[in-house]
């Protein structure tokens, strides 16, 4: 059994969840260590930063992937048993939960989540939709959205994504039913996916006010550097399944990928693990997939 007194958690730096995560072990006694600030570390990059003879018997390891074990038997070596708590699909780990990495931590530790964290995990889970089914109006929905772009480090960048997207799409005139089709730069990648689908607040009041589902733009968005692909995601409710298991089966060895989300939609995600260059033939491929499903 995992308690404050047995348990060091280790927890990126990445998105608001885990900073109130982390804030939450430092307010109830819990020992947690502040992991890297970037998405897709593993749990072995983590731990070269970490001193493990100081941490106790059990690691509580959030939303940090293990795919070749090397974590795990790093730890065991040094007597410390391995907890994993995440809710996500990653190539060959389907570590899906109904619950959040907020929600699972809380439950773990009898902790108590205020309606501010609760908010916080419907963001995380359900992005926002999640927020508007949660009960956020248009500027709670707002202030959830740039508090994360603040602890991301990306305020500027989004702002920035936002005058592109103004500047180089029609999708402000897409029906939530048709796909669009970005290619944009991949400095925007940290961004985009956000950006693409952002509604205006008369799209979102009027689905809080009917008590209907609010229906997000689906995107596909390929980024490039160079003419390259260096990237591509995908935030849909149609083909989900078709994604799931593509994820699952993954066939694309110089790419990794990443399946996620609350029903109806999804978002999936796949990058090159080396050079881009290498990977265009397999990045075509899945982007043909891609739009098949769709």
């Amino acid at each position: 059994m995992l308690t404050k007194d047995n348990t060091t958690v280790l927890c990126p730096y990445n998105d608001l969840e885990a900073s109130c995560i982390l804030a939450l072990a430092e307010q109830y006694g819990i020992e947690a260590i502040r992991g890297p600030s970037v998405w897709g570390v593993t749990l072995y990059e983590a731990l070269q930063s970490v001193d493990l003879a100081n941490c106790h018997t059990h690691l509580l390891a959030i939303e940090l992937t293990d795919p070749d074990k090397r974590a795990e038997a790093l730890l065991n070596q040094h007597g410390i048993t391995l907890h994993r708590l995440d809710h996500h699909q990653y190539t060959g780990n389907d570590a899906r939960h109904t619950q959040t990495a907020i929600e699972q931590f809380a439950d773990l530790f009898d902790i108590e989540l205020t309606r501010y964290h609760q908010l916080v995990a419907a963001n995380d889970k359900g992005f926002i939709p999640g927020l508007l089914a949660a009960g956020a109006d248009y500027a709670q929905m707002c202030e959830i959205r740039e508090q994360e772009a603040r602890i991301r480090g990306v305020e500027a960048l989004r702002d920035s994504g936002f005058e592109w997207f103004k500047a180089h799409s029609r999708a402000h005139s897409a029906s939530s039913d048709e796909v669009l089709y970005l290619t944009c730069p991949d400095r925007l990648a940290p961004v985009m996916s956000e950006v693409a689908q952002f509604p205006d607040e008369q799209t979102y009041t009027r689905a809080q006010q009917s008590g209907q589902n609010l229906l997000l733009r689906q995107v596909v968005i390929c980024y490039q550097q160079d003419a390259l692909i260096t990237q591509l995601e995908v935030l849909a409710r149609q083909g989900r399944e078709n994604m799931s298991a593509l994820v699952a089966n993954w066939p694309y060895g110089g790419l990794s990928a990443w399946f996620g989300g609350e029903a109806p939609g999804y978002y999936f995600g796949a990058v090159s693990k080396t050079e881009p260059q290498a990977c265009q033939s397999e990045f075509n491929a899945l982007h043909q997939k891609v739009k098949h499903y769709l």
